[in-house]
């Protein structure tokens, strides 16, 4: 089993926090199709704390999206993979996956800017 997670502090690049010029809205939108695309079943979607809960078997993710302006905002994650083999890049390649479509539809402004 293997969690991973991004965040402002991240040692690795692929794992800070990435900031979009757009609204938690259009990130939110663009992400809930993203996971559509990819067969994820969103199990739950909370707008009071900006989190999305989606799954495929032995796969979860916990996304948090915060807009620190009306254009700026974030998005972190939280994955839990269980596969025999190959849990981390998995996982990295569903974050990165996730971070091209992102940049395709709103500008990256970069990675962990509220240090």
């Amino acid at each position: 089993m293997a969690v991973i997670e991004t965040s402002e502090n991240a040692k690795e690049l692929v794992l800070q926090t990435h900031y979009y010029k757009a609204s938690y809205e259009q990130i939110k939108k663009a992400y809930m199709d993203y996971l559509e695309t990819v067969k994820h079943e969103i199990v739950s979607e909370n707008d009071d704390y900006h989190e999305i809960y989606s799954e495929v078997p032995h796969f979860t993710v916990i996304a948090k999206i915060i807009e620190q302006s009306p254009i700026e905002t974030s998005i972190d994650f939280y994955i839990n993979a269980e596969y025999l083999v190959g849990n981390n890049k998995k996982a990295l390649n569903f974050i990165n996956a996730v971070y091209k479509k992102l940049e395709e539809q709103y500008e990256f402004k970069g990675v962990a800017l509220h240090k």
